[in-house]
């Protein structure tokens, strides 16, 4: 069977399935892009948005993508250590001086970006306002007290990752996370106003919200863990219009599900000319940091330099990526070229589907594609 005889399979299966899960309710609007060998070859996008305002879904909209953040977050690092302007070896306070404290001078960067540091509660931030503003948050990460010895375990930062990551990157470089995002990743891939730590004004009229499912707001694989990070409900939090505005690079990413396929496509291979990290640094992203034990089950083995790692158990890295609260996901399988991004706006439990909708759309990439399947540690089975 020829690539596009697959793609065309896939496509329709898809199609059928987003249709039949908005129709019985479980979803209202969907977006799903998959890139094979850097090109794109689907590209869906069906149902509606009931709010901010009713409109129907398309390529251009922006969703909500919780933790999916964090794989753009990681590659930003990891492309900075590539480049040489970060080493991965060195302690966080070298970088970060006002990091190395309450014991936490001994912190490495591989260790922070691997959700290894000890820290990952909730700073006490007294409000809205605060949260929102980089310089201030920042100064409260570095004042935390680790909560187990650094380094000897991981657990899941689900909230102070993009700004321990982020400042990482700006005490590195002097520059500013947003314009090293637009430097370095959106802008070569041209994908500047399709993925925002931080909407403009432009970008809220293409940007829907998050919409509660009718029986919970709760979504079973990661939403409670990182519920517990952010003041009150997660979804009231990444709907707010000043969070929104902000820069939070864990957790308040608004993005087209092409972007974020195309980011996943140019980590294993070129799009239009454009690699993001060569062949080494990619393996080095991939390799397992932080085991399985240390995550809950949604992380596959655990976690390289910032992805999630999904694939066999001898080879964890060839199926990565990183997905997030609400059911968004990107991905990438090396062996295969495949990479794909999707998102949706119905933050639910799929308490009657028969599964979530994410796992659904992976099973039938598997199923399009077997040398695709055969990089699944069974994760997905």
């Amino acid at each position: 069977m020829s690539v596009m005889s697959e793609v065309s399979g896939l496509n329709l299966k898809l199609v059928n399935l987003f249709a039949e899960l908005i129709d019985k309710g479980f979803e209202r609007g969907v977006a799903f892009v998959l890139y094979h060998e850097g090109q794109k070859v689907i590209d869906i996008a069906m149902g509606r948005s009931e709010s901010p305002v009713g409109r129907e879904i398309d390529s251009r909209t922006l969703f909500p993508v919780c933790s999916t953040s964090k794989g753009i977050t990681a590659a930003l690092i990891n492309m900075l250590a590539m480049n040489g302007q970060v080493d991965l070896s060195r302690t966080v306070c070298s970088y970060w001086p006002e990091f190395g404290v309450n014991g936490k001078a001994g912190v490495t960067v591989r260790e922070a970006v691997a959700h290894m540091a000890g820290i990952p509660q909730r700073p006490d931030f007294e409000s809205f306002e605060e949260i929102c503003d980089w310089d201030r948050t920042c100064a409260k990460i570095a004042q935390l007290e680790p909560i187990w010895t650094p380094g000897s375990r991981g657990q899941y930062h689900s909230i102070n990752y993009g700004w321990i990551v982020g400042e990482i990157c700006e005490r590195a470089t002097g520059r500013k996370f947003n314009d090293l995002l637009r430097e370095m990743i959106t802008g070569p891939l041209g994908i500047s106003d399709e993925l925002y730590f931080g909407l403009d004004a432009a970008a809220f009229g293409r940007a829907v919200h998050f919409e509660a499912q009718p029986k919970a707001k709760a979504q079973v694989t990661t939403a409670q863990a990182q519920a517990t990070q952010v003041p009150g409900d997660l979804m009231a939090f990444v709907n707010r219009d000043d969070v929104r505005r902000a820069c939070m690079p864990a957790v308040n990413g608004m993005m087209t599900a092409g972007a974020i396929a195309r980011f996943y496509a140019a980590l294993i291979c070129e799009v239009d000319g454009v690699r993001l990290i060569d062949e080494k640094q990619l393996e080095m992203a991939t390799t397992l940091q932080a085991s399985e034990n240390s995550f809950p089950r949604c992380f596959g083995h655990g976690m390289g330099l910032g992805f999630a790692l999904k694939g066999p158990a001898g080879n964890a890295g060839a199926f990565f990526g990183h997905g997030g609260a609400g059911g968004s996901e990107g991905m990438a399988i090396k062996n295969s070229g495949i990479s794909f991004g999707f998102t949706k706006n119905l933050y639910d439990t799929h308490i009657d589907a028969p599964n979530h909708t994410h796992w659904m759309v992976i099973k039938e990439v598997f199923d399009a594609f077997p040398a695709a399947a055969a990089a699944d540690g069974g994760f997905y089975r």
